[in-house]
């Protein structure tokens, strides 16, 4: 079991969160640019086991309508042992009342979301810099 904690936590270190998500099979970023992309988050959660980062994710939110969940990650060492599906249990309790949840999924993660309840949309876009474009295309994200 792992204890969630929020943004207001001092202790994240924003270098072990950007470690955290690097190793989950995310992208390298840059911690000044993760603490800015989760202190502008409506909601965060951060999971300790014995005092270690080992889990996080954000979303934004109108709280209304509509929720975007993002950077889900469990540390890879601790995967497979019910942390992520704790994890997932305590962002739908908290999202479910604000109406949709959206995630943009790494394609090896997706059937985990599915268990979770999450359906593939058939009409979901994006628009992006061509760049970052091609790049999504080569990983097999958009067609």
């Amino acid at each position: 079991m792992i204890i969630l904690t929020d943004k207001n936590d001092a202790k994240i270190n924003w270098q072990e969160v950007a470690d955290l998500i690097e190793s989950g099979g995310l992208n390298k970023r840059n911690p000044y640019v993760v603490q800015q992309a989760f202190m502008n988050s409506t909601f965060t959660w951060f999971g300790f086991e014995a005092g270690k980062l080992v889990a996080t994710a954000r979303a934004i939110s109108d709280l209304t309508w509509a929720s975007y969940l993002a950077d889900v990650v469990v540390s890879p060492e601790h995967q497979g042992i019910g942390l992520g599906k704790q994890l997932m249990l305590t962002i739908k309790e908290t999202l479910h009342p604000y109406g949709k949840t959206f995630i943009y999924a790494v394609p090896d993660k997706i059937s985990f979301y599915e268990k979770h309840g999450f359906c593939i949309l058939l009409t979901g876009m994006v628009c992006d810099k061509s760049e970052n474009l091609f790049t999504m295309r080569e990983n097999g994200y958009i067609r």
